[in-house]
């Protein structure tokens, strides 16, 4: 992996490439740090695994080919940042699925009608918390509609706590805030979700 010095004109020519500005709520100094963290990701996954993880550096929005037919379990990542697809994307290959990335709502919806997705994990602000809300909902009725048991993971920096209320409300099996633990929790919440598809009758 390349050496890139993550200083805050890197941040910035980041976001402008991703066609993103920077967000009032991200302090670039905890974003270098996020970004540092990905890349010990990658390498103690790359370690632990017995095949590289492949995953594209932003998040590849286009539709693959084949999308649309049943290729298998598989997540769906939704965020409006491409920094964080591609975080999400590297974290959730651990598991041996394919993740496919939407950025905004409709496209999310779109992919999900296509694959008709086992999971799904999305931030909540998209860019506010108003279209993060309608795509919740959105995709809770598209799994009843398809009778699919989609499980729905949401996760956002806000600290309101009234928000996971509302989350749940509209469907969510898992929420969770983006504090210093938030991807060892995501991989932890995951990890029962999809070990227990494998296993349904371990406790039995």
């Amino acid at each position: 992996m390349a050496n890139i010095d993550l200083d805050d004109e890197f941040l910035k020519l980041f976001f402008s490439v991703t066609n993103k500005s920077v967000p009032d709520s991200i302090n670039l100094r905890d974003m270098k740090a996020q970004l540092i963290d990905i890349v010990d990701i990658i390498r103690n996954l790359n370690e632990n695994s017995k095949k590289p993880i492949k995953s594209d550096a932003l998040g590849n929005n286009n539709p693959e080919e084949g999308e649309g037919e049943d290729l298998g379990p598989a997540i769906l990542v939704v965020d409006d940042l491409g920094v964080i697809t591609y975080q999400l994307k590297v974290l959730l290959s651990k598991f041996e699925l394919d993740v496919d990335c939407s950025q905004e709502i409709y496209d999310a919806v779109n992919k999900y009608k296509k694959r008709k997705y086992q999971y799904v994990v999305m931030d909540l602000f998209i860019p506010t918390e108003r279209e993060g809300f309608i795509l919740l909902t959105e995709l809770k009725k598209l799994a009843q509609t398809y009778n699919v048991p989609t499980i729905i993971g949401v996760i956002t920096a806000s600290p309101r706590k009234e928000i996971e209320q509302q989350c749940r409300l509209r469907g969510a099996d898992f929420f969770l805030e983006k504090n210093n633990e938030w991807q060892t929790q995501l991989l932890e919440t995951m990890g029962g979700y999809i070990n227990a598809e494998k296993d349904p009758d371990e406790d039995l």
